[in-house]
């Protein structure tokens, strides 16, 4: 096939050599390039969430939400407990301000019979404070006083000074709980968040989860344990939330302790510490009112026969019952008994 050549006897278009011009070549590139990435675009595209997947993640959230809604309470615990234990101590040193003031007086007795004898030092500066801590100061005034003169002086100083220091170290110990607590709930509504998010989009794809308002317990449960399902069953459909205890909104832990102490029976308010409280069950064995446990002590429900237990889920559902297998029967931890 004949080629025409130009003047300089090359072929048209084409360099000596057989190389290709630059400017093709560029050309060619860009066109090659986009007919081998435009085409893999559609198929890197992210596909969209299976309703499995979803609800696996979700599952995974809960579980967390779970755990730390047990280190939510149990700090919250500790605060309060920490907080009575404070408010006892401001109630004693109340108290002691009165005894306090008697001593004072009698201190102040024996100040006049030193300064009479010519050695009372600061003693008369010091019986006229009204401030402990003032005394305490001076410790080794008075305490010459105590050795010479009178053994309640000393006993006033020691009980001065034990209370001061159980007041110092109640007053840290409440205020790292409270940070203790404002980290856990910053954690805690983090996951909220994310497991909202997620029970949003399973209820778009159709997995919500729905149920009625109350109800009544027809079993063959007696005793207590009637009346803890009784109570349980009313708050059927009631929503979850953590923290709660009712008596509109509950997280289990807190509908099992709430169901039981309407029955009389008073159980802890956080998983781990709920099954402690209670007697080993062997799950063949399970009676209607016994607390199943799952999730390594992070969930908890009540049984109610027929391989069924009332809970309050998670964040996006209500108390409801379910049925004792597939998730929770692989997640199962123990059972006990009130």
């Amino acid at each position: 096939m004949a080629t025409e050549r130009s003047a300089g006897g090359g072929t048209a278009g084409w360099l000596p050599g057989g190389r290709v011009g630059a400017r093709a070549l560029a050309t060619l590139c860009v066109a090659a390039s986009a007919a081998l990435v435009l085409p893999v675009m559609p198929a890197e595209a992210a596909q969209k969430p299976t309703l499995k997947e979803v609800k696996a993640k979700l599952a995974k959230l809960n579980s967390q939400i779970d755990h730390q809604d047990n280190i939510y309470n149990k700090a919250k615990e500790q605060r309060q407990a920490a907080k009575k234990k404070l408010d006892a101590l401001n109630k004693s040193v109340a108290e002691d301000q009165k005894t306090y003031e008697q001593l004072r007086k009698r201190v102040a007795q024996l100040a006049a019979a030193a300064y009479k004898s010519g050695d009372s030092g600061d003693i008369p500066t010091l019986v006229s404070s009204n401030n402990p801590a003032d005394v305490l100061d001076q410790i080794s005034v008075f305490t010459q006083v105590a050795n010479n003169r009178s053994a309640e002086v000393t006993q006033f100083l020691n009980a001065a000074q034990l209370l001061q220091r159980q007041k110092a170290q109640a007053q840290q110990a409440a205020a790292d709980l409270n940070a203790k607590l404002k980290s856990e709930k910053k954690q805690l509504d983090s996951i909220k968040k994310k497991a909202a998010q997620a029970q949003t989009l399973v209820n778009k794809l159709g997995g919500g989860v729905s149920g009625s308002h109350g109800g009544t317990y027809t079993g063959p449960a007696s005793g207590p344990a009637r009346l803890a399902l009784q109570y349980a069953y009313s708050k059927k459909g009631d929503p979850y939330k953590y923290g709660g205890t009712g008596p509109d909104s509950f997280d289990c832990s807190g509908l099992v302790m709430m169901a039981w102490r309407n029955a009389g029976v008073s159980l802890p308010r956080v998983v781990p510490d709920q099954y402690n409280a209670t007697r080993r069950v062997a799950r063949s064995d399970l009676q209607p009112g016994d607390l199943v446990f799952f999730d390594n002590l992070n969930h908890v429900g009540m049984y109610v026969g027929n391989n069924q237990f009332i809970h309050a889920p998670h964040t996006g559902t209500v108390v409801q019952i379910e049925s004792l297998s597939g998730y929770y029967s692989s997640n199962f931890y123990g059972a006990g008994r009130p």
